[in-house]
């Protein structure tokens, strides 16, 4: 056997580990939080040794990162990619409707990091990486609709942080006081009154 067909026979058993480290790291992380899971149950938990996890990752901190990023990217890449040729509203409810499914999907595990995040700055830190990215690309979104007349003229991350703050409140309020707006309204819905909420007062007058 050369060795170029050794190494591709590793690698599919090096991303099946790394897939395996990523599974068991983002269950472990939602039960015990940052804080309290170790390298070590991290490691266990996946099958593997703890050498193993930091072959792979260095560090927790890198570990989870590359949880926040493998779970939340998909769904973030597909609402950033909203070009502003559309329609305003109904480009505001596509990224809308991604971001809120993302956020409750996943609002017990985000309760859990948010109380950490005080008291470890690189939670916060991880944290902040995806907000910052969809404030910036919401932001430069509202920036090209204003060019185009369609949006009266605002901060356009000033704005963009209003947008993103009614679902991240929302989401945040279902995890942590398990309450919804009106139980009859589907996510939908409520993606749908927001949005409306927003569009109303930024679209430009006739």
């Amino acid at each position: 056997m050369v060795k170029g067909d050794s190494q591709e026979e590793l690698q599919p058993a090096a991303d099946e580990t790394r897939f395996r480290l990523l599974e068991a790291a983002a269950q472990l992380f939602a039960e015990r939080g940052y804080a309290r899971a170790t390298t070590r149950e991290l490691a266990a938990a996946a099958g593997v040794n703890e050498v193993t996890l930091f072959r792979h990752f260095g560090s927790k901190k890198n570990l989870f990162a590359a949880v926040v990023e493998h779970y939340a990217s998909p769904s973030l890449d597909a609402a950033l990619e909203i070009q502003p040729g559309g329609d305003y509203r109904q480009d505001l409810v596509v990224m809308g409707r991604q971001v809120m499914d993302l956020m409750l999907e996943r609002r017990d595990a985000m309760r859990l990091m948010l109380c950490e995040a005080e008291h470890f700055p690189e939670v916060g830190e991880v944290l902040a990486h995806n907000p910052r990215r969809l404030r910036r690309a919401l932001s430069t979104y509202l920036q090209e609709k204003m060019q185009r007349g369609e949006v009266r003229m605002l901060h356009a991350d000033a704005a963009a942080q209003a947008f993103w703050g009614m679902f991240f409140a929302y989401s945040v309020s279902l995890g942590l006081l398990d309450e919804e707006v009106r139980p009859e309204l589907s996510v939908e819905e409520v993606v749908d009154h927001f949005v409306d909420i927003f569009v109303l007062g930024t679209r430009a007058c006739p």
